[in-house]
């Protein structure tokens, strides 16, 4: 925990200065006790970009060849880092990101499982593994959506949405069917604040271009 702390107040300024992104809703994440971030994923900068924004650690998942290497196995466990093996999840991924929320601690993951360019965004299908996480652990859902791929010196926009729980599964056995329901609540939910926030660009633009009334 030290060493992310240090590596988090190093990274805080540069991140901020190249990666300049404003946050909309910071409050809506809770500041203490165990919630799931879902965002879309855009580059590998996505999580550096995400994690400086937050004080708080959140667990995330990490390809498992990353670990390979000893020292950037421990950088990558000091951030949180899970190693998961993309190809067949194993239970121990499930069980250390289960046991992290159980523990009140922040899940950071990215549904799409795979970076996504903007053409794909409109056909976005959730795997099933956040919902899985939210129904087994109870942990509300923190809905976001980075606007543009990180690039250095562009300006970019992080949303993030009101926590919401997928209540309307409760007690119910964690299906195919059921998962794949749960998981179209949480992509329409990460959708919505994409389409809002463009919707209410489109209006402010729209008045600027207003003519005056004389």
């Amino acid at each position: 925990m030290f060493f992310y702390r240090l590596s988090h107040a190093l990274c805080y300024l540069p991140t901020n200065i190249f990666y300049p992104t404003k946050i909309i809703g910071r409050k809506n994440v809770p500041k203490k006790g165990a919630c799931i971030m879902c965002c879309n994923h855009r580059s590998n900068m996505d999580v550096v970009v995400i994690e400086t924004k937050f004080y708080r650690r959140p667990f995330i998942l990490a390809k498992h060849t990353l670990f390979k290497n000893k020292f950037v196995g421990a950088v990558l466990k000091s951030y949180g880092g899970i190693p998961v093996n993309r190809e067949q999840v194993g239970v121990q991924s499930i069980k250390a990101c289960l046991d992290a929320l159980k523990k009140g601690e922040r899940l950071l993951l990215f549904p799409e499982g795979t970076r996504k360019d903007i053409s794909d965004e409109e056909s976005m299908s959730l795997k099933s593994g956040t919902a899985m996480f939210a129904l087994k652990s109870q942990a509300p859902i923190v809905p976001m959506w980075l606007i543009k791929k990180p690039k250095a010196f562009r300006h970019n926009v992080l949303l993030v949405g009101e926590p919401f729980r997928l209540t309307e599964f409760e007690g119910q056995k964690a299906t195919k069917e059921i998962l794949q329901e749960a998981s179209k609540i949480i992509s329409q939910k990460m959708q919505n604040l994409r389409d809002t926030y463009l919707k209410e660009q489109e209006e402010k633009k729209a008045k600027k271009k207003k003519p005056k009334e004389k």
